[in-house]
């Protein structure tokens, strides 16, 4: 016989065994590669390569795609106030690791204007904070511009300080004392490696514990009118560069008020020969884009890089006719040939950046996911949000080891990639090769590349967003909520900095939407031609030819719209009796009155005290109206709470006891 320590030792081996069992059975080699693959799709994607039929449609694209990205990811980088290196640097590294874990064949990721700008407002937030960290100050009236162009030793042995005015963040002054003991200086791109880390860290979260539904929040027209007052930040941003003024950067609401004061003081600074090549080569990119793109397109079967045909141009001219010298053009300067070694971002400025953190992680998750179900809905095939989101998270913890700032997908440059061969993830793959070749090679090329070239291409990639004008025509005839919603988000987002411009924009369409909750439509419904019941405008009710009352009322039946349901249910009642007793009127001869008074008399004696017939009584000429049918139809409401069955109880006890015979169509469970 065993005792009670011995079965004990018995059901703890079964249980252990049972367990080892289970594991084999369960964590084979097949099931592992599985959920690998779900979560790193080349697993699953690569061993199905058709490399017969895609493999020179990849690398044509991604040929093509690098091309038109080197300029382009060279004015990110002037956006985000980082050397151009770091932008050709984003360029790759988040593209070619998205490649491991996105589910998209088309989606590339790469800089985003309003993305870049944010950055770079958390960039300057952070180079006016350590201006703390000095023991000494010495004004000299530099500006942040020069200190951004210094080298690296300089730099070391200069900090910006701080001069508040009118409580304005003004950078004016530079020091040449030392650091506080223990100090180390941060680098602009230090500050876009840490939100880039935290913003994939949040995104990553949020795919992980499923809480895509968060991105729903933002609707299309929060996102588009923060976009369209984001890009007048973009502008405003470059306008310096354009006109080839040194403007004092500012940030904090306000920021575009204080913009162009600065700009209409500094105005006579204007130096001609940047604009006469700002406006050169804005009309050169409108020109070609709006009228020979069209044309050229019929004759080429690959699209044209007019951007990288003007960055050629503009270096050429610049390094050959010495308009640096001559003339003071601002130019890009040495881009360095070596491939960056991964490093940790830095945490210790984390608690300044933070919130702007939360707003590009936001911001690059809603873009993302547009732009998914543009090319889901194009290319007709499944994109897995969730999965999506863990992919752009763990892009972003990745790349932040390397000096890359946030990013998200970039709809033109996949439509560039298929129009010319691309249709893998392999594309973007190609793509990275080829711009590193650019970094190690032929980046040295670009030395002498203007800033107001950059900053025309900026600009003008703008004008997509711009077109967003064009919802206006479809928002207002039939969705004016929506169309506040759209203007209220780009007033916001111009008239504040951006990250507080969107959370307030998110807001007050969440207060739309309680809005419409508690003042829902109700209309009639009647019968068309075909015999359908559709919904009957209120003036077109005497048109009814019908005896029954059909009532509907399109939203939830819960406290914040019982009152809104009840009076619309009397005023709906109140008409059709009025329609009905015009239609019915006839001529009474004295005695048929006087019978009828009687008759009135008798039932109102009779009737029951309610909200209902007291109205009814003070509608009445004289004489009792006849019985008629009301229906209501509850498939108008999505749901029911206790307060709202309650109320369409009494509802219905009052009008049965005003003589009104009561349906209720297709009720909910709560009614049953």
């Amino acid at each position: 016989m065993l005792d009670e320590a011995g079965r004990f030792r018995i059901r703890r081996i079964g249980k252990l065994q049972r367990a080892i069992h289970c594991f084999k059975t369960r964590c084979t080699v097949e099931r592992t590669i599985k959920s690998l693959s779900k979560f790193i799709t080349i697993l699953d994607w690569l061993p199905k390569y058709n490399w017969q039929n895609s493999f020179f449609g990849d690398l044509s694209g991604g040929l093509t795609m690098a091309v038109f990205t080197v300029p382009q990811a060279i004015a990110q980088a002037a956006v985000t106030g980082v050397d151009p290196v770091y932008g050709l640097y984003t360029a790759i590294f988040p593209s070619f690791l998205y490649i491991f874990f996105g589910t998209s064949k088309h989606i590339s990721l790469g800089g985003f204007a309003v993305l870049s700008l944010m950055t770079h407002a958390a960039i300057e937030n952070v180079m006016v904070q350590q201006a703390t960290s000095y023991n000494y100050t010495h004004y000299v009236n530099h500006s942040l511009y020069e200190v951004e162009n210094m080298t690296e030793i300089e730099y070391n042995q200069t900090i910006l300080n701080l001069n508040w005015l009118d409580n304005e963040t003004m950078i004016e002054a530079i020091t040449t004392e030392e650091w506080t003991e223990g100090y180390r200086p941060v680098k602009p791109i230090q500050v876009a490696t840490t939100i880039m880390f935290l913003s994939g860290i949040i995104q990553l979260l949020l795919g992980t514990f499923q809480l895509e539904f968060l991105t729903n929040y933002f609707s299309d027209q929060v996102i588009s009118g923060f976009v369209i007052g984001g890009c007048v930040h973009v502008f405003f941003a470059q306008i310096g560069d354009l006109l080839g003024i040194r403007l004092q950067r500012r940030a904090g609401p306000g920021y575009l008020y204080y913009r162009i004061k600065d700009l209409i003081a500094h105005l006579h600074e204007t130096q001609i020969p940047t604009v006469v090549i700002s406006a050169c080569s804005i009309m050169f990119l409108i020109f070609s884009k709006i009228v020979l793109a069209p044309w050229l397109s019929k004759v080429f079967l690959f699209p044209i890089p007019y951007e990288l045909i003007l960055a050629v141009i503009a270096t050429t001219a610049t390094n050959f006719a010495e308009l640096s010298d001559r003339f003071s053009i601002s130019v890009v300067g040495n881009i360095p040939t070596e491939f960056p070694l991964p490093s940790v971002p830095r945490f210790d400025f984390v608690t300044s950046i933070i919130q702007q953190a939360l707003g590009i992680a936001e911001i690059a998750l809603a873009v993302h996911v547009t732009v998914a179900k543009i090319v889901e809905n194009r290319y007709d095939y499944g994109i897995p949000c969730r999965q999506e989101l863990r992919a752009l998270g763990v892009v972003g913890l990745t790349s932040s080891f390397f000096p890359v700032f946030p990013v998200t997908s970039v709809f033109a440059r996949s439509v560039i990639g298929t129009a010319t061969g691309g249709s893998t993830q392999l594309t973007s793959f190609f793509c990275a090769l080829a711009l590193l070749s650019v970094v190690l090679y032929i980046g040295p090329a670009l030395e002498y590349l203007p800033k107001c070239v950059l900053a025309s291409i900026v600009v003008v990639s703008m004008k997509v967003y711009f077109d967003k004008f064009g919802e206006v025509k479809k928002l207002w005839p039939m969705f004016k909520i929506d169309l506040i919603i759209w203007i209220v988000s780009m007033i916001l987002t111009i008239c504040f900095d951006m990250a507080g411009g969107l959370a307030i924009a998110a807001l007050f369409a969440l207060l739309t939407t309680l809005f419409r909750n508690q003042r829902p439509k109700w209309h009639y419904l009647s019968k068309n031609d075909k015999g359908h019941y559709r919904e009957t405008k209120k003036k077109e009710v005497k048109y009814i030819d019908c005896e029954t009352c059909i009532f509907r009322m399109d939203g939830p039946l819960i406290f914040t719209s019982v009152d809104r349901f009840v009076t619309s249910l009397r005023k709906c009642v109140t008409n059709w009796k009025r329609i009905r007793a015009q239609k019915n009127y006839k001529f009474m001869t004295i005695e048929e009155m006087n019978e009828e008074a009687e008759n009135y008399e008798r039932i109102k004696s009779e009737v029951k005290y309610s909200a209902f017939s007291r109205r009814d009584r003070k509608r009445t000429t004289g004489r009792p109206e006849e019985r008629f049918s009301l229906v209501i139809d509850c498939s108008g409401f999505p749901y029911v709470d206790y307060l709202g069955l309650a109320t369409i109880k009494k509802v219905y006890a009052e009008l049965v006891q005003s003589g009104v015979i009561v349906y209720l169509a297709e009720p909910r469970g709560q009614f049953k």
